[in-house]
Formats: C-alpha cells, sequence, structure tokens
C-alpha cells in the first residue's frame, strides 16, 4: 500500500538526520551564543545500540538483496565493503539507494517498519528522548492515515507497530512469547493447563495430548477439536488453533465446572438461576441433536460456566466421546465411559448409545441442578423424585422419549419450586 506521500517521506527523512526539536517550557539564555534559546534538536543514532548494517537487517533479508558491487554476491557484501571496510558512502545513503524503498518506495511498509525498529526496546538508547521522536512521528502520519501504537511489551519496555488510523490490526509477529500455564485438570488423554495472553489480557485453556498415546487415540483427540470448531453455538465452548507438532489445542477459559460452582453456591443459589442453567443446557443439547451428535460424556465436570455481573452462562466441553453417524472412530469396542452415564450400555455396547441414554445421563445432571445431591436415594420431593425415576427407567420405553418431554419434566419440578 502507498499512502504515504513523498512529503511525509521527506519529512520523516529530515528527523532521521537532524533529530526532533524540544520546545523549551522556559527559555534560556545561551553564554556562547550570546542568546535565548527556546529549544534544541535532540539527535539520536537511528541504529541505537547496534551496527547499521544490524538494524538494516532486522527491516531487510541483506542476504538476498541484489549487490550494486560487482565483486560481490549481495547487499550484505557491499555494504561492508563500502560503510565498514572501506567507509566511503555517504551518511544515511540508503535513503538514496532505491533498493530500500525508503524516500520513493510504492510499499509504505518499509519506511513504517525503518521507524519502529528506531523505537524498538532492542535498538533504542533510552538515554534520548526518543519518545518526542514517536510523539513527531505520529504528528506528521496522521494525515495520511497511519498512526504508531505500541502491541506488545518486552522487559517493561513498549514494542510499536504502525497502523491504519481507520483500521484494526491483527498482529501476526514471528516472535514467540512464552506463558506461564497452570495445571487446572487430567483426563485420560489429555491435560488441561490455564495460561495469560499478555497481548489480549485475557485467560485461556491449553488441552494438550499426553504422551504414549496411540495413532486412534490421538486422531479422536484431535477429532474433539476439528468437531467443536464446526459447532457454532453461544453454549459450546470455543476453540481456537491447534497444533500438530505438539497435539494441543487452546480454548475459551471458563470459570467453574458445574459441580465446583453447584457445590460452592448450593446453600444460595436461587431457584432461577438453578432454571436458567437447566434451560441453557436444553438448548445445549437440542442442537447437538440437530447437528446428528450424542455427547455420550455427560458428567458433573464437563459442563462449565462462566460467570459475569448479571448472568450466568452454561458451555458443553470435551467432545472427544461423541457419536457421529458418519465417523470412523465410533468403535464398536469403545469402552464404557461417562460418569452419568445409562449402566445399560455395559450389555447393550457403547456404540449402540442413543438419545434415551443420552436422556438418562441429563436427568441426573438436573436433579443435581435442582438440588445440589449426588445420592439419588436421598431425594425426597415427590415431584423431582418423579423427574428421576421416569428419566432413567431401566424400561426405556416408560423414559422421556425426547428431550422437550424430559423439559417439560422439569418445568413440572421448578413450578412446584415457584420458580
Amino acid at each position: 500500500m502507498n499512502q504515504i506521500t513523498g512529503v511525509t517521506r521527506q519529512d520523516i527523512i529530515d528527523i532521521v538526520r537532524n533529530g526532533v526539536w524540544i520546545q523549551l517550557e522556559t527559555p534560556q539564555y545561551d553564554n556562547d551564543r550570546k542568546e535565548f534559546l527556546r529549544g534544541f534538536y535532540e539527535k539520536m543514532p537511528f541504529f541505537g545500540r547496534l551496527s547499521e548494517i544490524d538494524f538494516l537487517s532486522r527491516i531487510y533479508d541483506l542476504d538476498h538483496m541484489p549487490s550494486y558491487d560487482s565483486r560481490f554476491k549481495n547487499a550484505s557484501g557491499d555494504i561492508w565493503q563500502h560503510t565498514v571496510n572501506n567507509d566511503d558512502w555517504e551518511p544515511y545513503w540508503f535513503f538514496s539507494d532505491d533498493r530500500f524503498q525508503l524516500s520513493n518506495g510504492n510499499d509504505d511498509q518499509f519506511i513504517l517498519k525503518f521507524i519502529c525498529e528506531m523505537l524498538h526496546p532492542a535498538v533504542r538508547l533510552e538515554q534520548y528522548k526518543w519518545e518526542k521522536y514517536l510523539e513527531r512521528f505520529n504528528e506528521i502520519l496522521k494525515p495520511d492515515g497511519y498512526e504508531l501504537i505500541s502491541v506488545r511489551i518486552i522487559s517493561g519496555r513498549d514494542v510499536y507497530a504502525a497502523r491504519r488510523i481507520d483500521s484494526v490490526m491483527i498482529q501476526r509477529e514471528p516472535e514467540t512469547i512464552y506463558a506461564e500455564m497452570k495445571s487446572i485438570g487430567e483426563g485420560s488423554y489429555a491435560q488441561v493447563f490455564r495460561f495469560k495472553d499478555s497481548f489480549y489480557h485475557k485467560h485461556f485453556v491449553l488441552k494438550r495430548a499426553k504422551s504414549g498415546l496411540t495413532e486412534k487415540e490421538i486422531a479422536r483427540f484431535k477429532r474433539e477439536f476439528e468437531e467443536m470448531q464446526k459447532l457454532h453455538s453461544p453454549y459450546i465452548v470455543e476453540v481456537y488453533s491447534y497444533s500438530e507438532e505438539r497435539n494441543e489445542y487452546i480454548m475459551e477459559s471458563m470459570d467453574y465446572t458445574l459441580e465446583k460452582y453447584i457445590d460452592s453456591h448450593n446453600s444460595t443459589l436461587p431457584n432461577s438461576s438453578r432454571k436458567s442453567i437447566i434451560l441453557q443446557l436444553l438448548h445445549a443439547f437440542n442442537y447437538l441433536h440437530s447437528k446428528n451428535i450424542y455427547h455420550r460424556d455427560i458428567s458433573f465436570n464437563n459442563v462449565l460456566l462462566k460467570e459475569y455481573d448479571d448472568a450466568i452462562v452454561v458451555k458443553i466441553s470435551d467432545f472427544g466421546l461423541i457419536k457421529k453417524e458418519d465417523s470412523e472412530l465410533t468403535s464398536e469396542h469403545t469402552a464404557f465411559k461417562g460418569s452419568l452415564n445409562d449402566p445399560a450400555l455395559k450389555i447393550e455396547g457403547f456404540s449402540n448409545y442413543g438419545l434415551l441414554h443420552e436422556v438418562y445421563s441429563l436427568t441426573l445432571l438436573f436433579v443435581y441442578i435442582l438440588t445440589g445431591k449426588k445420592n439419588w436415594d436421598r431425594i425426597t420431593d415427590p415431584i423431582i423424585r418423579e423427574l428421576l425415576e421416569k428419566g432413567t427407567n431401566a424400561d426405556k420405553t416408560k423414559r422421556f422419549q425426547s428431550l422437550d418431554e424430559l423439559g417439560e419434566g422439569v418445568k413440572r419440578c421448578f413450578s412446584n419450586m415457584g420458580a
């Protein structure tokens, strides 16, 4: 893109050559000049703590740029020859060298990258008033629609990049930044960690496959990410990126598992909140079933909650055991799993998992939300007891035959509770 005018380019070149004007708040008398000074030029070496050639190497691939000296095969060679060995080029020679596209280039990126590198913590000399350079660069870039902004922090110091004023910048820096992770869970196939992204100032979760998994287990782990990425619902945990090299993926961070939330809030949790949680779960599973997906691993820990100032949002996670009709990974020999699964599956086979098995698990989940109890024998409320017995009836013909029917059963419970 070529938005920067020739006038602005020349202004930038003049600042690099001559420095920036520092206006004094109060004129100071100069004994040598015998006059009052209203300000002075602060001149900061553009290459800072680096050599000139090392500075330019941060912007250009000098080893693959052509040489203007026949004795050398690339720009690195002739720059070294004429700026270090012989030192016979004029200062600021690169402004008139068309290889660098600084004074009359057709692409703004080089002149912008040049001034950003001048201000980079690895380059700039802190004893100079580099902030004045930043201020002046932004003044002259603004009419052409650009500004320099801080995009991250290195060792407590700002790193700057140019952006169009009328655009958002999506950063794709080649630099790797490591974030400390905290282990928050572990399953059969993966470890789960939480970390804070310093760019977004936001927590994310990383799920990493354990070492020693079989090829089929790795394929199942990756399939979980791929299936979650296809889903688009406010009630499904979002996933963002998968690393083939490390067999791990990043997803959004939630505040609680259902178990942790209910156990810590049960004595004070209003029925309206219990109702909201269950209705969100009904929406979530209706959505999954509309996609011909059965979760098959419903548990107190695979339902996650995020707490906002004015609401609790519920989302489903852990899709490693989902059943899809077209999947080669839904094996006939898959082991019985899922802490709330219908025990009849041990006889019927996990590959035969269907809607009524999902109803069984959801009934137990909903009763837990309604009561905070995991010991089903202690459920004494007659309406909730009726919900429990119908949803988990060993005779599947007597169970709720759809999520809508299950939802009606839940509504009767809340009606009885005054919610």
